[in-house]
């Protein structure tokens, strides 16, 4: 008997620990303009989703985001201002042709109707510069691998690069097999900066296989720290920790970047 109040005396203590709790407050936060958007230096296309932010417990279980289609979207730089116009077929602020982008920094602004004006200011990148690139390649039954290195001469500032593989024939390209790799010698200013990867093209039935294009990409800070981050980024997993992605837009959310790319083959 006197075991069984113990035991009993013990569970009251273990669920008398338990406490559900309900209608807990949540602090709301403001709605948001969110804007994502990279100019390429040399490109003849450049575009800009502007979305608005959502609430952490949406109602909705759409993944879609409501674009904000009434916004007055420019890019400045120096004496030179640009206008996006929106496409309602795109959903997205458009520019056809060549920005003339001089050495500095370049403004994005975007003037919203009711989540007023977001700006965002970054450095215009220099041109890609004179690099060693070396080649290894396996050659199995089904496929080749390519092991490539790019090296480019050390300077006294940080430089940021991504690489992206695309294969294909002639101009009608589609990305390469796993590819996507972000670098910086940021942290060793006075070494030579290594691009390092490995990429795959599988052969067809005769043997041959599709040509092999890598884009390099100089890009700012904050867009190495973007990608970066958004390759660990995993919103589908409840037991992720949660993390904010990185911002650069002064007023709202988002990424403005501006990149240079040169393509280069392999053979």
């Amino acid at each position: 008997m006197k075991n069984f109040w113990i035991y009993t005396a013990l569970i009251l203590s273990i669920t008398s620990c338990q406490t559900v709790l309900e209608n807990v407050p949540i602090p709301e936060i403001p709605q948001k303009a969110v804007v994502f958007g990279n100019i390429e230096v040399d490109g003849q296309y450049h575009s800009f989703r502007i979305t608005k932010s959502k609430p952490i417990l949406n109602a909705s279980e759409s993944n879609e985001y409501d674009v904000i289609m009434d916004a007055d979207v420019t890019v400045s730089s120096g004496a030179n201002t640009y206008t996006f116009t929106y496409s309602k077929v795109e959903e997205l602020y458009e520019y056809l042709g060549k920005l003339n982008l001089t050495a500095g920094e370049a403004i994005l602004q975007v003037v919203t109707p009711n989540l007023g004006t977001l700006t965002s200011t970054v450095e215009v990148p220099e041109a890609i510069g004179a690099f060693d690139l070396k080649v290894d390649s396996i050659v199995r039954d089904y496929e080749v691998q390519y092991n490539i290195l790019f090296t480019f001469p050390a300077r006294d500032v940080p430089q940021y690069f991504r690489l992206e593989g695309f294969t294909g024939y002639a101009s009608d390209t589609f990305p390469a097999y796993a590819t996507n790799e972000y670098f910086t010698n940021e942290e060793n200013l006075d070494l030579p900066i290594k691009l390092k990867s490995s990429l795959y093209k599988w052969k067809d039935d005769q043997g041959g296989s599709a040509d092999l294009f890598v884009n390099v990409t100089r890009i700012s800070k904050e867009y190495h720290t973007y990608g970066k981050a958004l390759q660990t980024y995993n919103p589908d997993n409840p037991f992720a920790e949660p993390r904010p992605l990185p911002n650069n837009i002064t007023g709202g959310l988002g990424l403005f970047a501006i990149t240079r790319t040169i393509r280069v083959k392999i053979d």
